[in-house]
């Protein structure tokens, strides 16, 4: 038997997870990936410090695996998208990265229209951490830096070159970057609308396609990983592509959730006509596919925090899923209880992109009585999430249509329950707990053994569990949706 093995780096948590050849997996190792932050926005990694945990996760899952590394014929790379990883003549990195969700650069989206001008070229909201509004914020205030900028890389990129000594872009980010979502491309038009010299279209790397190759295991990442030297390294994806290939996203006009930190809500799409909704994520995947993405950036964030501040445990992760598994035995044997309390679950910094346009959103709990207690709490975020989800897809979620549901809130034994009430449609969860690396070993069989991805994708994707929609709970989900977004909607100008 001959092994995948993937990386899968999220922004808190980076995981080795390695399949055989028929896309079973084996063992999934993770680290946790010390982020630096503030209160005003930032967030950052040392990017020495990343690699170094990237290299320990790969030979930890090895070591644990006993898999013989010899058959381990491919590997690929997974990673949170987008920021700036930028690395000078030497290749060493020149400062901290600065990830998807820094907003230092919302400081040059004075300019009113600049929303619409870019969505008219992406089909996205852009985000503040997004490169281009990086490059343009470097310009103006880390010029020094700038100056020393021989490429700028993202995520997967920077990984990949320490395993290779090869430096590639992918046609997947290079899209979100923003760049021209038509034709994969970085875009003149965006730099001009950011008003960047096109000099710096030359600190971007040779573009790839996902599944094609990336380079070979250098002696160096060899000696750091326990990789056999030569082994293929694959270009890899974008996280969010990742996850929805692992969850069998191929064909058109099919529907996918994947509920992690955030919640992306996403339609598969065979043409790349830009959605005229102004909002969301547009992204380009793999064979001629988009995925118009509807995403409420705070997604399991929500359940983190009520947890933390209504629950009075030890804030270790062993004891949040202590709490979770025992909430939701309780919420089953009440029966999905019924409540007054609307919970909208828009907590981060950066407001809200889809279905609604509002950079100051916020969460909010309406409806508290004096009954009310942690488990009331802890029930109204899962119905907001689950609230949210059908506000995103909104009036495109049609009667016998099916939810392909993933992330880690797909393993809860409530939630896909209530998405399905919510919705009042059939919702399918997926076999595999690791997605987002499955969604990369298809991409590693592809290109090793010359295969069809579609093919590999349709052939190999399992069904966890089926859920249909609760009459009664379906009832009062959607009469709880219509105040759920009249709450919304009046409290846009307050917000």
């Amino acid at each position: 038997m001959n092994y995948y093995l993937t990386i899968d780096a999220g922004t808190s948590v980076i995981k080795t997870v390695i399949f055989n050849s028929k896309f079973k997996q084996i063992l999934s190792y993770s680290i946790n990936n010390p982020l630096i932050t503030d209160d005003f926005g930032k967030s950052e990694l040392d990017m020495k410090k990343f690699w170094n945990l990237t290299s320990k996760s790969i030979k930890s899952a090895i070591l644990l695996s006993k898999i013989n590394p010899k058959k381990i014929i491919g590997v690929g790379i997974t990673a949170n998208m987008v920021g700036f990883w930028s690395i000078d003549k030497n290749n060493k990195p020149i400062r901290n990265a600065i990830l998807w969700n820094d907003t230092r650069s919302s400081i040059i989206f004075k300019k009113k229209n600049i929303f619409n001008e870019l969505y008219k070229i992406t089909g996205s909201i852009t985000q503040y951490g997004c490169t281009i509004p990086i490059l343009k914020w470097m310009s103006l205030y880390e010029k020094n830096n700038l100056k020393k900028i021989k490429y700028i890389l993202t995520c997967k990129d920077w990984l990949r070159f320490n395993l290779t000594n090869e430096i590639y872009n992918d046609e997947t980010e290079v899209s979100v970057f923003p760049g021209d979502i038509k034709k994969k491309t970085l875009s003149k038009k965006i730099f001009k609308i950011f008003n960047l010299d096109t000099k710096y279209l030359k600190l971007f790397p040779k573009i790839k396609k996902s599944n094609e190759i990336g380079g070979y295991i250098t002696k160096k990442a060899s000696n750091m990983t326990m990789l056999i030297k030569g082994t293929p390294v694959i270009i890899g994806c974008g996280d969010v592509i990742a996850s929805v290939l692992g969850s069998g996203g191929i064909k058109n006009n099919q529907k996918i959730s994947i509920i992690g930190t955030t919640c992306h809500n996403i339609i598969i799409k065979d043409n790349s006509k830009i959605p005229n909704n102004n909002a969301g994520l547009f992204f380009a995947s793999t064979n001629n596919t988009w995925l118009e993405t509807m995403i409420n950036v705070s997604g399991t964030t929500n359940i983190d925090w009520v947890i933390n501040n209504f629950f009075k445990f030890s804030k270790n992760y062993e004891d949040k899923i202590k709490i979770i598994k025992m909430f939701e035995k309780k919420y089953i044997n009440m029966k999905y209880p019924h409540s007054s309390i609307i919970f909208l679950p828009y907590l981060n910094y950066g407001g809200s992109i889809s279905p609604f346009v509002n950079f100051n959103s916020k969460a909010e709990i309406f409806g508290l009585l004096p009954h009310h207690d942690n488990f009331d709490i802890l029930s109204s975020c899962y119905e907001g999430i689950a609230l949210s989800i059908k506000d995103c897809f909104g009036n495109r979620i049609k009667k016998n249509d099916i939810l392909y549901l993933s992330g880690g809130a797909s393993n809860s034994i409530i939630l896909p329950q209530l998405i399905s009430n919510a919705l009042n449609i059939k919702v399918k969860t997926l076999f595999n707990s690791e997605l987002g690396a499955l969604g990369v070993s298809y991409l590693i069989s592809s290109f090793v053994n010359k295969k069809n991805l579609n093919l590999l994708i349709k052939r190999n994707t399992k069904i966890n569990k089926i859920y249909f929609p609760n009459k009664k709970n379906s009832d009062y989900l959607f009469l709880k949706y219509k105040k759920y977004k009249e709450l919304r909607q009046s409290l846009d100008k307050i917000w």
